[in-house]
């Protein structure tokens, strides 16, 4: 049975409040053609409601849709009210900005529940990713590459920096860290980063074994942050401009499955997680994974491919209904690869897309998984993280709402589920 948990809050943008939203619904759930009543509150400098000055409204689908768009005069009413609706499932995204304020978000959901997937779920998507794992563990050697780092091991645990080959000559690069106990199995906690430069390090719990594995084709330096960022640079320089797009993310899908991006990464990530599993230190009954916006898509990735994995938690994810523009128009999942293609390349990027699309993953997941959704975010919008999580077969799955959450995780959200995450 599907369990929504609302987490209520007004929006507050900035570190002073500058706009409060509240709506007529406290769990901000709507049934579709019931109308959401937004109350807006655009406060001043002075802390007092502000008097003078406009602010400028508008309602859409987190898509192309837009309902309202209005210049309200605060002078003539602060707070200030308006009303919409959707008729099919979805979200309704309210926009308030003006001058001497930041930019206010907030997302209600019309059925939720009902949200689906705009890509479909091809016929051979089990066939073509056990034939690509298939391959590349008969053509392409593990070459696991395992350097201890002196200086973070002077405690309870080992660090290492690991890496792992991959598709394409192209490797996986992460850390490991290990308690220097053999006398007793640990519990394993995998994670891949969100979108960035990626993790720098790895964190040596003493009582579990920790792998951090990034998605880019190269060691992170542990000099500095301008050395880290000119190679995450220089990554799109090799992989997205010459595909014609921006993003490392976005590059090489008009071409084949095999070219985009991500490809080798998935594949490279998943060898590191079967690597890890035969080690006789891991406790395989605590094989669990955690991962935030680009970490939360790859745990779909990994839990929809990968077996060993008993539990997970998905915050905000990523890379999820990346064809959800074919739907009503609503905003595709991060990175938007096909709205990224240039128009030539659309047609073909779209063939390619419902391989790598998260959701389709997520179709596959069957142990206990716990979803973060953000009712104000515009990155992951909410119909993209909702379309992943209701095609979770999981008879053990759980959403919990962000109320006026942008692209974030509340820690009142996620610090009880790591705990859960860790109990047996």
């Amino acid at each position: 049975m599907m369990t929504m948990i609302a987490i209520t809050s007004a929006v507050i943008a900035g570190a002073k409040a500058e706009c409060t939203v509240e709506v007529n619904h406290k769990n901000a759930i709507y049934k579709c053609g019931e109308k959401a009543e937004f109350t807006i509150s655009i406060i001043g400098k002075d802390g007092n409601l502000a008097t003078n000055g406009f602010a400028d409204i508008t309602l859409d689908n987190y898509g192309k849709k837009v309902f309202l768009s209005k210049k309200v005069d605060l002078a003539k009413g602060n707070p200030f009210k308006v009303d919409g609706t959707l008729k099919t499932p979805g979200f309704l995204r309210a926009t308030i900005s003006g001058n001497g304020f930041k930019v206010c978000t907030f997302g209600v959901g019309f059925d939720p529940e009902e949200i689906r997937p705009g890509a479909p779920n091809p016929d051979d998507f089990d066939e073509f990713w056990a034939n690509a794992v298939k391959k590349l563990d008969e053509t392409v050697p593990e070459d696991v590459k395992m350097e201890l780092i002196p200086e973070k091991s002077k405690g309870l645990c080992n660090c290492y920096r690991i890496s792992f080959a991959s598709y394409g000559s192209r490797r996986v690069y992460g850390w490991l860290s290990m308690p220097k106990d053999k006398s007793r199995k640990y519990p394993v906690k995998l994670h891949v980063p969100g979108a960035g430069i990626g993790a720098t390090s790895c964190p040596t719990p003493p009582n579990a074994i920790f792998l951090i594995m990034n998605v880019h084709s190269y060691q992170q330096p542990e000099t500095n942050d301008k050395d880290r960022r000119a190679l995450y640079d220089e990554q799109d320089r090799i992989y997205a401009f010459p595909n014609g797009v921006k993003r490392y993310c976005q590059a090489g899908i008009h071409k084949s499955r095999e070219d985009y991006f991500y490809y080798a990464s998935i594949l490279g990530i998943n060898r590191a997680v079967n690597w890890l599993a035969k080690r006789p230190e891991c406790d395989m009954t605590a094989f669990t994974y955690f991962g935030t916006s680009q970490g939360g898509g790859f745990g779909l990735y990994l839990c929809g491919l990968n077996k060993h994995i008993t539990k997970a938690c998905i915050f905000v994810p990523a890379i999820t209904d990346l064809a959800g523009e074919l739907v009503d128009n609503r905003q595709s999942g991060w990175p938007r690869i096909i709205e990224a293609q240039a128009e030539e390349n659309r047609e073909a990027a779209m063939k390619h897309i419902p391989y790598f699309d998260a959701a389709n993953f997520a179709r596959r997941v069957t142990i206990p998984v716990r979803f973060i959704v953000g009712f104000a975010d515009n990155t992951c919008s909410p119909s993209a993280v909702y379309a992943g999580y209701n095609v979770v077969p999981s008879k053990d799955k759980k959403i919990y709402h962000g109320i006026g959450m942008g692209h974030a995780v509340r820690a009142s959200l996620s610090g009880p589920l790591y705990k859960w995450q860790m109990e047996k």
